[in-house]
């Protein structure tokens, strides 16, 4: 997997979207656990505290092996063989892969990035086959938030045709303002999230799934195909750490913030590409004019600059790339002065086939 592999062998990275893990034994917060002796009700415990900090509907939500899991368990328990689900473009790629894994349809919409109602967008697209809408908030990749008048007339659509609208907030807590999730306003409506991308603390690998009571009935049964259930120590460790989550939020948005900022200041002194919206999430999205230009870019800035951007392929346009604006400031600020850089030469029409920088101390 390009995500896995790629990233890490180059010298400047732009490519992750989850926030630079925190220090923190540095920050005096819990950072290690042992095994718990009893570990019974433990996740119900858990689910119910992330339940109460995020509103979910019932006061509870289910504990899932990370986010991937949660969006998985939610296509096989509400999808049948033959039912088709709507998918945004450009789009997080998952999204658009793990339902054909239960043998469902996939189709695409474009997500409107000019302002346009993305409740339109979806209309035009939907069919009588359609039984699930997926898309993200904030979008995946772009930033753009979901805004309120347009969940309302989602989850009118939901009711007048039947039809789940699942929602990934991974990213939401990236906006700042209060927790809240989608699943309290229907319920068609299904969330899923994860402490990884905007609290940095992926390693406990934990998402979770929030919709009403027949939702969470419906995902059990899949869940125990899978995993069954998430590790003990990431439960116990997440335990710990939830009386702390202001503190990791607080540290991620400032950091947010600062990098959001030198985002800013780059696209101000001119750039080759459009920038459609003001990213809210961890992520920006930069869209050449041609077809292939944002796969030529990410490649040539590979070997001009050692930097890692994520190919707009990833997300079904090839005039795209993605920026993840989520390193400390430091570590951040020196890949976006390799992306300038990368930018003017690519602009110049220099040649590649010198060798790479690579890594520092390889």
């Amino acid at each position: 997997m390009w995500a896995r592999s790629e990233p890490h062998r180059h010298r400047h990275r732009l490519a992750e979207s989850d926030v630079d893990p925190p220090d923190l034994e540095a920050m005096g917060l819990p950072s290690r656990v042992t095994m718990p002796r009893v570990t019974e009700g433990l996740q119900a415990q858990l689910e119910r505290s992330l339940a109460v900090l995020w509103g979910a509907p019932g006061g509870r939500v289910m504990l899932t092996a990370g986010g991937s899991e949660a969006n998985a368990i939610v296509y096989g328990a509400l999808l049948e063989r033959g039912d088709e689900v709507l998918v945004e473009s450009p789009g997080y790629e998952p999204h658009r892969e793990a339902p054909r894994l239960f043998d469902v349809t996939v189709r695409r919409f474009d997500r409107p990035l000019n302002g346009e109602s993305i409740v339109a967008a979806i209309e035009r697209t939907l069919t009588s086959a359609t039984r699930m809408i997926v898309l993200t908030h904030p979008h995946n990749p772009s930033g753009a938030a979901l805004t309120a008048d347009e969940a309302e007339a989602l989850g009118n659509l939901a009711e007048r045709r039947g039809t789940w609208i699942v929602c990934d907030e991974i990213f939401r807590d990236a906006m700042g303002g209060p927790r809240a999730t989608v699943a309290a306003l229907g319920p068609w409506w299904v969330a899923t999230s994860s402490l990884t991308k905007v609290y940095g603390l992926g390693g406990l690998r934990l998402g979770w799934i929030a919709g009403d009571e027949r939702v969470l009935a419906r995902c059990g049964p899949v869940q125990n195909s899978l995993s069954a259930s998430p590790s003990i120590p990431s439960i116990a460790l997440a335990l710990e750490l939830v009386p702390h989550l202001d503190v990791l939020r607080e540290r991620s948005l400032r950091l947010l913030a600062e990098n959001r900022a030198r985002w800013t200041d780059l696209l101000q002194d001119g750039v080759p590409f459009a920038c459609p919206v003001r990213p809210q999430g961890t992520t920006a999205w930069a869209l050449f004019p041609r077809e292939g230009e944002g796969e030529a870019f990410t490649a040539f800035a590979s070997r001009h600059a050692s930097l890692a951007v994520t190919p707009g392929r990833f997300f079904g346009d090839t005039r795209g790339f993605r920026v993840g604006l989520t390193g400390e400031p430091p570590r951040c600020a020196a890949a976006l002065a390799a992306l300038r850089e990368a930018l003017a030469a690519f602009t110049a029409g220099e040649s590649i086939d010198r060798e790479p920088l690579g890594r520092e101390n390889p």
